[in-house]
């Protein structure tokens, strides 16, 4: 269980790595790649669901897909040229080592599968979690934006054109047409009515 309970501190430092592309674009306390990452799992789930396929599957993918990063740092998109990182499996590997063998293949199988998303070989879920994937900066992105920051549409048009699922064309359509504040907006205006039963 050390083993274990050290795998559980090197996830937690996901909490401490911001999200360094947000960074380029001014963001002066960018979202956690813990905190984009529950929402990738999130949006799994409910991508998978409408597309028939395995939610629960979808969801750990989404959850896990970021790990390695405790090592190997977020790189963003602009830096990716320049600086040559471990592949994801080979740090997972390293990562789950000093686990027992059932739980490291499981997780080291899940970064594996999500990293396949754009092969041939792609399961429906790892179609579903990469789609999250690029939903939740999407998402991300129009949050910054409706707080004023105005270099987000490179964001948001790269991550509508990076959505391969229907489901996600669809999604990533609604996020476009929807205030980020409408769910509250909405709540707000009608807290306290009398709900209909």
């Amino acid at each position: 269980m050390q083993g274990v309970a050290k795998f559980a501190y090197e996830a937690g430092q996901l909490k401490l790595l911001p999200r360094a592309g947000w960074l380029l674009a001014g963001i002066r306390e960018p979202e956690s790649v813990a905190e984009h990452s529950f929402r990738v799992g999130v949006l799994a789930y409910i991508i998978a669901v409408l597309e028939g396929a395995d939610p629960d599957r979808a969801a750990a993918l989404g959850l896990f897909h970021d790990l390695p990063e405790t090592r190997i740092g977020d790189v963003p998109s602009v830096g990716r040229p320049y600086v040559t990182t471990a592949p994801p499996h080979d740090v997972a590997a390293d990562q789950v080592a000093e686990l027992p063998e059932p739980l490291a293949a499981h997780i080291a199988a899940l970064i594996d599968e999500h990293e396949s998303a754009k092969t041939a070989s792609a399961t429906p879920e790892s179609r579903c979690s990469r789609d999250a994937d690029k939903l939740d900066c999407l998402l991300q992105a129009r949050e910054y934006q409706s707080q004023g920051n105005e270099h987000m549409q490179p964001w948001i048009d790269s991550m509508v054109a990076a959505v391969t699922t229907e489901t996600g064309k669809r999604l990533a359509l609604a996020a476009q047409e929807v205030s980020p504040g409408a769910w509250w907006a909405e709540f707000a205006a009608n807290f306290g009515k009398k709900r209909a039963l």
